[in-house]
């Protein structure tokens, strides 16, 4: 069951990389927490952490998904869900802002990493899980937010 869960979750990964310029380097560890299956995804663009999913299952059931947003190397902040609830935070004295979009159901849906109105990084999310958007999508997100702030190029 540990082999076909790690299997599921190393899939996403890869799935959600796409043909982008995101590197992905997964580990997973059972040996830390005796049955808990610890898989760790460290997200990377141009050589720096932007995304670290820890994500822990027993039994194949979620026990917790820490979920830590980085730009410039510096965290901005996280989302963290257990089986029951889900929280976001931010860390004090960041130089970036973060936010979150929620569909209309409340379910989240994106993540992005702002400094004065302007998008640096963007993350999709798809069923709670979150992953690094291509540097296009991410570029194309902050001419728009630099065209909404009438500035111009």
């Amino acid at each position: 069951m540990k082999t076909i869960i790690t299997y599921i979750l190393t899939c996403l990964s890869v799935v959600a990389a796409g043909t982008n310029d995101v590197q992905i380097v997964t580990a997973t560890d059972t040996h830390t927490q005796p049955g808990i299956l610890i898989t760790l995804d460290t997200f990377t663009r141009g050589g720096q952490t932007n995304l670290v999913r820890d994500i822990r299952t027993k039994d194949g059931a979620l026990t917790i998904r820490n979920q830590r947003f980085y730009h410039d190397g510096v965290q901005i902040g996280g989302y963290i869900t257990y089986p029951t609830t889900s929280f976001s935070y931010s860390v004090a004295g960041a130089p970036y802002s973060m936010s979150f979009q929620y569909d209309a159901s409340n379910h989240i849906r994106a993540g992005v990493v702002t400094s004065n109105f302007m998008i640096l990084e963007a993350f999709g999310c798809t069923n709670g899980v979150f992953y690094s958007e291509d540097s296009a999508l991410t570029q194309r997100a902050a001419s728009l937010s630099e065209r909404a702030a009438g500035l111009s190029r």
